[in-house]
């Protein structure tokens, strides 16, 4: 059974990777006058990415957006009595059906048009030419759904159950929100196929797949696809998957972009570094950030530290707050004595500063003092004095 099942998987990619559907579109628009096929092919931007308006393709034909949408409207009606005529259309159309099959009959957009188009040599035009072909050309078997507060643009097989895809995506957003941060993909879906509704809706989630045996890639493409149809959810900057109200996931607020951008870095930086990777990275608001503004919320808040002149570190890297006396005195409270260079080896982890500043801050400490064997303690009634530290 899994043999055949591969067999009939190979023979699917092979015919989609032969299908262009800028070809396919061009070969039915043939068949209209040059006024239906310029206002079609500008309305849906099957020569270039830019979709005209109705008022702009009026204007250059000197006819009103009302007399452009007419045209427009009934030269679809002409291209659908067409579709008949064109065996490749009838093949196309089972071509899609069968990958919105393998990923359980329901495909955000842009997820759908990658994945058909990583079949095929996609030139500028072949975005728009296939959604034209799905949601005009195609038979009622294929269909879109639009966005609204819960998902995306979907394209979907009529058989698939938009509910199940709901009921699946609310399990998978309970157990984000139970986690309390961002999760990957693979243990994201780990969790959710050891609930008991997945367990009780297995065959139910996989109803759409026409392969007889169903393998746990099968599964996990399917479950990929329902999440990615989403609109509460998305993948954060290190690809892991969250709640879209969070600031890691979706960064609004500067704070929340100082702190993906110093997370995505993995290391501490000056706050003029920090602005200009804000600005490159663009966030979804394409507000532009300053340095004043980014240093005084590096400044306010406690989770960043300041480890070096205008540089600051995550605390949850295991910085922690004060100056270089404070580090002095911590290193030697968790370590007991040590050597001058093994003091300052152990601070220049903590910070950024001048060996010559580490030197100064521990000789003229009177917290610190000189024992046996050149090293440096905190002062205590049992210390074994050798000479005080700053003599």
């Amino acid at each position: 059974m899994a043999i055949l099942d591969q067999v009939r998987k190979n023979k699917f990619k092979e015919s989609i990777a032969s299908f262009n559907p800028v070809e396919t579109l061009n070969e039915l628009l043939l068949n209209l006058n040059e006024k239906e096929r310029d206002i079609i092919r500008k309305r849906y931007g099957l020569e270039t990415d830019k979709k005209h308006t109705l008022e702009e393709i009026g204007q250059s034909y000197g006819i009103t957006r009302e007399r452009v949408r007419q045209i427009e409207n009934l030269t679809i009606k002409k291209l659908q009595e067409l579709r008949e005529l064109k065996s490749e259309i009838k093949d196309t159309e089972s071509l899609v059906a069968q990958l919105l099959e393998q990923y359980g009959g329901v495909m955000e957009e842009s997820f759908f048009l990658e994945n058909v188009l990583n079949y095929i040599n996609a030139h500028p035009e072949s975005k728009n030419a296939m959604l034209f072909l799905a949601e005009y050309i195609f038979s009622e078997n294929i269909g879109k759904v639009r966005q609204d507060r819960e998902f995306n643009n979907l394209w979907k097989i009529s058989t698939a159950d938009v509910n199940l895809l709901k009921e699946v995506i609310s399990n998978m957003v309970a157990i984000i929100e139970n986690n309390g941060k961002p999760i990957k993909m693979e243990d994201l879906l780990a969790q959710f196929k050891e609930t008991e509704y997945f367990n009780s809706n297995k065959d139910k989630v996989l109803s759409a797949v026409s392969f007889l045996e169903a393998t746990e890639e099968d599964v996990n493409k399917i479950l990929e696809s329902y999440l990615r149809a989403s609109r509460k959810i998305k993948q954060d900057l290190f690809n892991d998957w969250g709640l879209v109200s969070w600031g890691i996931v979706q960064p609004r607020k500067i704070n929340d972009k100082i702190y993906v951008t110093l997370k995505k870095a993995g290391d501490p930086l000056h706050f003029t570094e920090i602005t200009r990777l804000i600005n490159e990275n663009g966030f979804d608001d394409g507000k532009m950030a300053y340095p004043p503004t980014v240093h005084n919320e590096l400044i306010l808040d406690d989770k960043y530290v300041l480890i070096g002149r205008g540089i600051y570190a995550l605390k949850e890297w295991g910085y922690k707050p004060g100056n270089v006396a404070d580090v002095v005195e911590e290193i030697l409270g968790e370590n007991g004595p040590l050597t001058k260079d093994q003091i300052i080896e152990k601070v220049l982890d903590k910070r950024q500063v001048k060996r010559s500043t580490i030197y100064l801050s521990l000789m003229n400490n009177p917290k610190i003092i000189k024992v046996k064997g050149d090293r440096y303690t905190l002062k205590t009634e049992d210390a074994p004095v050798e000479e005080p530290a700053n003599q």
